[in-house]
């Protein structure tokens, strides 16, 4: 009895050090899973990042609809955004996104990860869309980018754009 006693004393200190060692190398331990955001009024800078990491072309007009950033090691981007164009080969820097391999989506629940936000269920009418590897701006890798549109009867392009850290 003794013995398991001491076990376990030496365990919870062997633990409480090693806590004590993480909070003082100043590592940033929380269990709040990081950072996350989720917002149907994305900020200038946010708009800034998606225009920049998904390739959305600087010169197409956009009107954003919603942003979420799922924080962690690898981190995950929902943009949603009305593009005042009818043409899905303005939206993107066609070195990185060919607008030819977009494709209709048959399953729109497969095509995206699963998300708590109802703004961006995908709309059930007919949807276009494509998987792409792109590298990061001035960086190194690959980055998964996954795009779908609907058309609308005002001539623009409601857009799903998810990316995420491979």
């Amino acid at each position: 009895m003794m013995f398991e006693k001491k076990t376990f004393q030496n365990n919870v200190m062997r633990f409480a050090i090693g806590f004590a060692l993480l909070a003082f190398a100043g590592c940033d331990f929380t269990l709040s899973g990081g950072d996350d955001v989720s917002t149907t009024t994305p900020t200038k800078e946010q708009v800034a990042k998606c225009r920049k990491v998904m390739y959305i072309d600087p010169a197409v007009e956009i009107e954003p609809l919603g942003y979420a950033l799922d924080a962690g090691m690898d981190d995950v981007i929902r943009f949603k955004f009305i593009a005042k164009t009818d043409d899905p080969s303005m939206l993107f820097d066609d070195s990185q996104v060919e607008s030819t391999r977009f494709k209709p989506i048959l399953k729109p629940a497969t095509f995206f990860t699963a998300a708590p936000e109802t703004w961006w269920m995908l709309s059930s009418t007919a949807s276009l869309g494509a998987k792409f590897s792109v590298p990061p701006p001035n960086s190194k890798g690959t980055r998964g980018l996954n795009i779908a549109y609907t058309k609308n009867d005002d001539k623009t392009l409601t857009v799903y754009v998810l990316w995420y850290e491979t």
